[in-house]
């Protein structure tokens, strides 16, 4: 009778410990953390959007940066490079105030995956930018750079390094001009259109009071690199395109 009442007893303990044991609830350590799926953009928050500093980050923050050699609009970002340069993309992309979501494409990378673009330029993190609004890839190799809504932009294309627009059209000079002085007129300029914006946003390693505005001998506001007027060329068709370096010996891409 003894025997058959300790079973019970030991019997009772053991399943209260089972019970217990399937309705504890997980301590701090143990609740699992709260993910943002890949490639979505956190609840309530613009896909991309303008910090405080003016450069665009993730809706969680993180910087963004783009690629000098990227001026063509594909990327030359490869292999091991992505292992420090991983791309960003954003399958649908909303922005905050201050950019414009037609800025921003997409392309299709020659491994297949796809790539967010603003103003053709291809977006991507640094490796080493642990928390949030981090900006330590500025300037690295003088090729890598926080992305902005710059005015204008470096490229290295060819061994050349030289100044482009915001959407990768190279700029020029002409030799024949002076300090302050535009010397293309009339015919010249159907091939050498002017470059002119009112706000110069540039790259870290160019000063920005290296830029200034002239006006032209046809009243049209020209803007200058160190006080030399810039243009573009016409049969420049695409994005990085030089075609116009070297002409008559003195027309020749602006380096900064």
């Amino acid at each position: 009778m003894k025997e058959s009442f300790s079973f019970l007893v030991v019997f009772g303990i053991l399943a209260i410990l089972i019970v217990s044991g399937c309705t504890q609830q997980p301590t701090a350590q143990q609740t699992p953390a709260q993910q943002t799926p890949a490639g979505q953009p956190t609840v309530g928050q613009p896909a991309v959007k303008l910090s405080a500093g003016n450069y665009l980050v993730d809706s969680k923050g993180n910087t963004l940066y783009l690629f000098a050699n990227d001026v063509t609009g594909d990327s030359k970002c490869t292999g091991g490079c992505l292992n420090i340069w991983p791309i960003f993309y954003q399958e649908k992309i909303s922005v905050s105030s201050g950019l414009n979501s037609s800025d921003f494409g997409t392309i299709t990378r020659g491994d297949g995956t796809k790539q967010t673009t603003y103003k053709g330029w291809p977006l991507y993190y640094f490796s080493s930018d642990v928390n949030p609004g981090d900006t330590k890839g500025e300037g690295v190799n003088k090729a890598w750079f926080i992305a902005k809504p710059y005015t204008v932009f470096i490229a290295n294309k060819d061994n050349l390094t030289f100044i482009v627009d915001a959407r990768g059209s190279t700029l020029y000079k002409f030799t024949k001009d002076t300090p302050g002085v535009s010397n293309c007129k009339g015919a010249c300029l159907k091939t050498w259109p002017v470059f002119y914006t009112d706000n110069i946003v540039a790259p870290s390693i160019m000063n920005t009071s290296d830029f200034g505005v002239i006006t032209n001998s046809e009243g049209s506001k020209q803007t200058t690199y160190k006080e030399m007027p810039l243009y573009y060329f016409a049969n420049d068709t695409k994005r990085g395109d030089t075609n116009g370096q070297g002409i008559i010996n003195s027309w020749f891409v602006v380096q900064p």
